[in-house]
């Protein structure tokens, strides 16, 4: 098996920490946590009435320093 070191932010760190169960490796966690993952079908309309597409336009805006427009 080989392995590969990953730099994370202590915060993260942290808080994969907290996440991991008693016993459990980091290379468990994170094969639990990826297998966790839901669809985007699973999360449509989580967003509220505006839509993904449009909160996605705007987090991009903002991202660029645009603002909401």
């Amino acid at each position: 098996m080989s392995s590969r070191n990953v730099a994370v932010q202590r915060t993260v760190y942290d808080a994969l920490k907290k996440e991991k169960r008693a016993g459990e490796s980091f290379t468990a966690l994170f094969l639990r946590l990826l297998n966790q993952r839901g669809s985007l079908d699973e999360v449509r309309g989580a967003w509220g009435s505006s839509g993904l597409s449009e909160d996605l336009r705007r987090l991009a805006q903002t991202r660029r320093g645009g603002g909401s427009r």
